[in-house]
């Protein structure tokens, strides 16, 4: 991966803030197309992966998936045992922003990423 872990992890908190109530329904595909056009290049998807569940694990993001043979809400949390590849590759799931998310970088102050568009 030649970007680095703080900006893809930053680049991600920052993308869920214009979504409505902080949440993305979203395929690990779609993350990555986006996250592309964000940073010129396209991360692994083995990284956002990885760079979720670190947000994940720190109390950032939540990552939630609907499971239709249940009819449910699936929470990932960080002691969830899941089979990774059917939650992050088979479909969407969405990543939703926590009040500590949203209190870790200072938007205003960080230098631009890339191109944004508004959601």
């Amino acid at each position: 991966m030649t970007v680095k872990a703080e900006k893809l992890e930053s680049t991600i908190l920052v993308s869920l803030r214009p979504y409505s109530e902080g949440k993305r329904d979203d395929s690990i595909t779609g993350w990555g197309n986006s996250l592309e056009k964000t940073l010129g290049e396209r991360p692994d998807s083995a990284d956002i992966v990885a760079t979720l569940k670190r947000l994940r694990n720190r109390g950032l993001v939540r990552l939630i998936k609907f499971v239709s043979e249940q009819n449910a809400w699936y929470n990932y949390g960080p002691d969830g045992q899941v089979d990774e590849r059917w939650f992050f590759y088979n479909a969407t799931f969405i990543v939703a922003i926590t009040d500590e998310g949203r209190g870790c970088w200072d938007v205003s102050s960080s230098p631009p990423i890339g191109f944004q568009q508004s959601a």
